[in-house]
């Protein structure tokens, strides 16, 4: 067996084969990387701002003393339930190379888990927005008066809170045009550069 000729003919075979790869194709790859790389720091940092408005509940949750302990418990409950559901379907987006799906079967899953995201949080915006600020309003009763058997008691408390949450509706459609100001075009790119490997 001569290995030097051997060495020669698969130097040929890997030269051919390099000269018949579709520049274009590479291009492509390259441009969604840099997509996905773009919406992947901005869901990262999406996900980071729950932590950031959390830890301080909990905080203040070991601080305080009476029920208010336990409302701030429940709201970092909450933000973290919501935190490890994101970062599930976060793990499921691919930045390597796959060698056993196609460039556009990568693209594909990883713009239906960022869409999954997207709209599990506006889920959860619809549902939080409006009790954020009845959450508030409980909040700082409980401060002043310690107890929910107090806070129940109060004049007026289910109207104060039903006036809080209609406050907070309209919070809903600005959270949606932030969010759409944010994804809404790298998201378009991205689906477009799944049409162009179509």
């Amino acid at each position: 067996m001569n290995l030097d000729q051997e060495w020669q003919n698969l130097s040929a075979e890997l030269n051919i084969k390099a000269k018949q790869i579709d520049i274009t194709k590479i291009t492509i790859d390259k441009e969604s990387h840099s997509l996905l790389q773009d919406l992947l720091f901005k869901l990262k940092w999406k996900l980071r701002w729950i932590r950031i408005i959390d830890i301080p509940i909990l905080i203040f949750a070991f601080i305080v003393k009476g029920d208010l302990k336990f409302l701030l418990i429940f709201v970092f409950l909450t933000y973290e339930i919501s935190r490890a559901l994101g970062m599930i379907k976060f793990r499921k987006i691919k930045t390597g190379i796959d060698y056993n799906a196609n460039t556009k079967d990568v693209l594909i899953n990883n713009y239906k888990a960022i869409k999954e995201i997207l709209k599990g949080e506006t889920v959860y915006g619809y549902i939080f927005l409006p009790l954020a600020g009845p959450i508030g309003l409980l909040a700082y009763k409980l401060f002043v008066h310690q107890s929910f058997e107090k806070v129940i008691s109060l004049p007026n408390i289910l109207y104060q809170l039903i006036a809080v949450a209609l406050i907070g509706i309209p919070f809903i459609f600005i959270a949606r045009k932030m969010n759409d100001s944010i994804f809404v075009k790298p998201l378009n790119e991205l689906k477009n550069k799944i049409a162009e490997l179509s």
